[in-house]
């Protein structure tokens, strides 16, 4: 059974591979924290097209902020976060002839939080659970390289008994990549 079942999986990634669009993205971040300094930062990610209108994909994220730098009450804010997402992108005829396309998404995964002291010592919350969702523009340059800004919402809520409440908004800039598999190429940019 197991044999069967790594048949159909595998036929299902050569045929679905062939049609899906495949893409990495990188991004930076500036996200707020709550009641906390905002954090900056940077993203990666991983996707691919399940549908014209729809992609799956995968990103994690590391920001930090340091507070009160070089002095004795210095604090270093770090949050980090991975998580899975469905994005989709609406057809918007006005839109699609400039190349630029609205796209939609919401994740989920996971996040922590810490807080490094001048002392040296470390207090930090998670792992915990994070979702956001994002909306924003992205203008397809060419075939392969298309720079997006986001702008969305996050919150990561965590099973402590520190009163930390992560949340706020996000504004990335970043670039997606399209490393292989089918694309519009009748537009011939």
């Amino acid at each position: 059974m197991k044999k069967l079942f790594l048949i159909v999986f595998i036929f299902f990634i050569s045929i679905s591979s062939s049609f899906a669009a495949f893409f990495i993205d990188g991004q930076g971040n500036y996200i707020a924290t709550g009641e906390l300094d905002p954090v900056t930062g940077w993203a990666a990610g991983i996707g691919f097209g399940v549908t014209d209108d729809v992609n799956f994909l995968l990103r994690a994220s590391v920001s930090e902020t340091t507070e009160n730098e070089g002095l004795a009450s210095e604090l270093k804010y770090e949050y980090s976060y991975a998580a899975a997402g469905i994005e989709y992108i609406p057809p918007i005829p006005m839109l699609e002839k400039y190349r630029i396309y609205w796209k939609n998404a919401v994740n989920i995964g996971a996040s922590m939080f810490e807080v490094s002291f001048a002392n040296g010592e470390d207090d930090g919350v998670g792992p915990g659970v994070y979702t956001s969702f994002h909306t924003g523009l992205q203008y397809n340059f060419t075939q392969i390289i298309a720079p997006y800004i986001d702008f969305g919402y996050h919150k990561s809520f965590y099973d402590s008994t520190k009163d930390v409440s992560i949340r706020g908004y996000q504004v990335s800039l970043g670039i997606r990549f399209y490393l292989f598999g089918s694309r519009d190429y009748e537009q011939g940019y």
